[in-house]
């Protein structure tokens, strides 16, 4: 975890690394908990070691947990194998207060030390049943995905791949999010049936799939399908898709919780066990598991579903059934991602986008899951990874799997992809937790900066984490010049949940060809501005709403007294275009942060292959004016902090902004989008709350 952690949007090193933001996810995770909550962290290197066993987390326990992540340090190795023995051990070890448990394993490498001969899953299926579900989170590229997908499927967890810093933050905080709106554990539904009947389970293959047995049941042979769920969310239904036939029938379908009548029935028993939180400190007495049953009619069409639902679950299902063929298991119970028929894949995804059911239907679902599927940029990520080898080479083999994991579970597992979004969107409490979070992680200093944060909220988690019960309970305009700087407050970290910004708030003085200003949302295509090279035309305007955003005020010019709003992590010059440096990096009297509502606006100007014709001068005229990077810039590799693979491709750039329709006056409304990888990669339409650019 020495290695730098990459960063959407610049490709200049931050001098940050993984362990760096894995340091503040954990301290955002642990600033959520509750007295009640308890938490426990492991490291692994070389070697594992407890380095806090499972604690309540009052006020003092908080900031003894704080400082130990704060001084979390990286080793060579990667043994986690040893790892996941000690948080099991961590468990073993302290009371059962009733509460949700979980271990949350982080890690950037192979494992490549300690690992146990006969492999992880067999080795763990000797231990089991584990103290806790076991979710696991891959970042970047060069992780064992199949094995951490694996080893989710076994401990009932989540499976999560994190390309880069920009997606830390929306993939922890839907994590925990899931966790907090817990209802249930230990969720198991049998499914017994006549001998005559042929059931098959549609979806994926995981380490736990169970085929159908046969038992006796009161003296009669029946068939029985066993379905570990694990653990139960608020809101949130868990629904199976069954495939059956019967002799002398034909082939049907139905989805379980459907309503017929017909000569042949099918018992479904679901059994879990729901938290029972004692006074801190007690032991809980484990009750039994309680167990419902109902009865389902299989040879006759369900009246309690709609067509549309119907075909969203077959839909999803057979999505990832085709995602699993891609990753099969190994006699080792881990996934191996087989990329030897590339071609059959191809062929396989098209025909499944021919056929599928949700193509259909134009309900939010199944809209999402042809999004998904092969919908245009952003989204079709699942066809942009399949259709391009180097893709599935370089990022599908782990996209994938975590984006099979969260449409397999039914959890939404971050702001990303269409398709698992739709889970959560109503129950409250999730939403609730999730936004508690998101505000905790925005508003985290950066790494190595002891600043007080904005507002309440604070820090916490870790590289073997083990969270017990996480609990849950349930517009301005910017200032321009000539306004007193706040007090310094410490920068977002935002910028590790969303890409990073290139826009400045609207009204925003740029100096023209002629040497006076206008607002930035005033300016049109054609008209004439000032650049360090000269004067260069406008070409097209971007501009997109914003509330409650994170925006720099820069502080400069001869007084001292006039102010700059703009993101964190726009390129800007404050010696007339020799150097180029973030907002967010200047420290002291220079910069404060501020939180902004309305409409923020980006530029771009004539084709021109000089870079320095790319800038405009922001925030005044003459020697009280900064300069600003516009889009298409040029400068697309390298270590100046302009670079960035996309927003410096001028033609790039231009494709994109032209595909979202310009007004009469060159003006264009959308966002930044990300690619599978995360990396930004185009813009888009803005629909309903849209990710920052």
């Amino acid at each position: 975890m020495r290695d730098d952690a990459p960063v959407p949007g610049d490709s200049e090193p931050t001098g940050l690394s993984v362990m760096d933001l894995i340091k503040h996810a954990a301290l955002t995770i642990l600033q959520t908990l509750t007295p009640g909550d308890r938490l426990g962290i492991v490291v692994f290197g070389t070697r594992s070691t407890v380095i806090q066993s499972l604690l309540y987390m009052n006020e003092g326990n908080k900031k003894t947990a704080r400082a130990k992540i704060k001084g979390l340090r990286s080793s060579g190795s990667t043994n986690l194998w040893h790892g996941i023995q000690n948080g099991i051990r961590v468990f073993d070890e302290s009371l059962d207060n009733g509460n949700v448990r979980a271990m949350m394993v982080l890690t950037d490498g192979m494992p490549n030390h300690g690992c146990p001969q006969q492999g992880f899953i067999p080795k763990l299926k000797a231990m089991q049943p584990l103290p806790a579900t076991l979710d696991t989170f891959g970042f970047g590229y060069g992780v064992r995905s199949g094995l951490l997908k694996s080893l989710a499927e076994f401990g009932h967890g989540n499976y999560a791949f994190i390309p880069d810093a920009g997606m830390i933050g929306t993939v922890f905080v839907h994590a925990v999010a899931n966790l907090q709106a817990t209802f249930a554990t230990e969720a198991f539904l049998s499914l017994t049936y006549s001998p005559s009947i042929q059931v098959t389970e549609v979806g994926e293959t995981t380490a736990v799939k169970q085929r159908p047995q046969r038992t006796v049941l009161e003296k009669e042979t029946r068939m029985a399908l066993h379905v570990s769920l694990g653990n139960l969310q608020f809101g949130q239904t868990r629904d199976l898709f069954l495939r059956f036939k019967q002799a002398l029938f034909e082939t049907r379908s139905v989805a379980v919780g459907g309503a017929a009548e017909a000569n042949s029935t099918m018992t479904a028993t679901l059994s879990y066990r729901k938290s029972k939180l004692g006074p801190i400190g007690s032991k809980c007495i484990p009750e039994a598991p309680i167990v419902v049953s109902t009865q389902a009619y299989l040879l006759q069409v369900s009246k309690s579903l709609s067509t549309a639902e119907l075909a969203y679950h077959e839909s999803r299902a057979e999505i990832c059934r085709f995602l699993s063929s891609l990753f099969p298991l190994g006699p080792d119970g881990e996934h191996h991602a087989d990329l030897t028929t590339c071609e059959s894949y191809k062929r396989t995804l098209a025909e499944l986008v021919a056929r599928i059911p949700a193509q259909h239907f134009h309900d939010a679902r199944n809209i999402s899951l042809m999004q998904d599927l092969n919908g245009p940029l952003p989204h079709g990520q699942i066809s942009v990874a399949i259709n391009n080898t180097a893709h599935l080479y370089k990022w599908g083999i782990h996209y994938l799997p975590s984006y099979m994991n969260a449409h397999s579970r039914q959890i939404c597992n971050s702001f990303k992809d269409p398709g698992p979004l739709q889970y959560g969107a109503e129950s409250p409490l999730f939403i609730s937790c999730r936004d508690r979070l998101n505000d905790a992680f925005d508003r985290l200093p950066p790494p190595g900066d002891d600043q007080p944060f904005l507002k309440d909220s604070s820090s916490s988690s870790s590289t073997s984490f083990s969270p017990s019960s996480a609990h849950s309970h349930s517009s301005s305009t910017a200032p321009h010049e000539h306004r007193p700087p706040p007090p310094p407050l410490a920068l977002s970290m935002s910028r590790y949940r969303n890409p990073a910004g290139v826009c400045f708030a609207e009204n925003t003085p740029v100096e023209l060809a002629s040497g006076s200003t206008l607002p930035i949302r005033l300016l049109r295509w054609g008209t004439k501005v000032r650049t360090p090279a000269g004067a260069r035309q406008v070409a097209m305007v971007l501009r997109m709403a914003v509330q409650d955003e994170t925006l720099c005020c820069v502080v400069y010019g001869v007084s001292g007294h006039c102010s700059l709003l703009v993101t964190p992590w726009h390129p800007i010059s404050l010696d007339g275009g020799a150097t180029w440096m973030f907002p967010g990096r200047l420290v002291g009297d220079d910069m404060y942060v501020v939180e902004y509502t309305g409409w923020v606006y980006s530029v771009m100007l004539q084709p021109d292959g000089n870079a320095a014709s790319h800038a405009i001068r922001v925030g005044g005229s003459g020697s009280d004016g900064v300069w600003g990077v516009t889009l298409g810039h040029g400068v697309v590799r390298g270590r100046d902090v302009r670079a960035h693979c996309f927003l410096g491709d001028y033609g790039a750039v231009g494709r994109s902004l032209a595909g979202l329709g310009e007004d009469k006056f060159g003006v264009v409304e959308g966002r930044g989008v990300r690619d599978g990888r995360g990396l930004v990669c185009g813009f888009g339409v803005v629909e309903g709350d849209s990710e920052n650019m």
